[in-house]
């Protein structure tokens, strides 16, 4: 869903992923996983965050959304608040969109309303002020 957010807007803004700290390492806050969840310990340098960036490409190549990294500072984080899990857009190198901390405030939905509002109204159904959902 995400990836489709990222292909139907990216004409009228810039969306990213950006790589935070580990939210749940294997060295400090583990809370298990599964066979198909990757678990790093939490990264010492950027060349570790870039490491794992690099392993997150390879583990979903469907997912053409570029990536950023936080500093190991985590700046980003501590600026926008951005641990687990948010959602941003950009325009004009300025953020239009906020979206609630995750993981209950990621509603990747609320940021496709937000986009079809403001760049595809044509899009909206009259009575509910929601999107149409694209044709299958």
């Amino acid at each position: 869903m995400f990836q489709d957010i990222f292909v139907d807007f990216k004409e009228w803004v810039d969306i990213y992923i950006v790589y935070l700290k580990e939210i749940h390492p294997a060295d400090e806050w583990y809370i298990g996983g599964d066979e198909i969840s990757l678990c790093y310990r939490q990264p010492k340098s950027m060349e570790e965050r870039k490491a794992i960036v690099k392993d997150l490409k390879e583990y979903a190549p469907f997912c053409t959304i570029p990536f950023l990294i936080d500093k190991m500072d985590n700046n980003f984080n501590k600026v926008y608040d951005a641990v687990p899990e948010r959602l941003y857009v950009l325009e004009n190198k300025k953020f239009k969109y906020v979206g609630g901390p995750g993981p209950f405030g990621f509603v990747p939905e609320e940021l496709r309303q937000f986009l079809t509002k403001r760049y595809k109204p044509h899009l909206l159904d009259i009575k509910t002020g929601l999107s149409i959902p694209p044709s299958q």
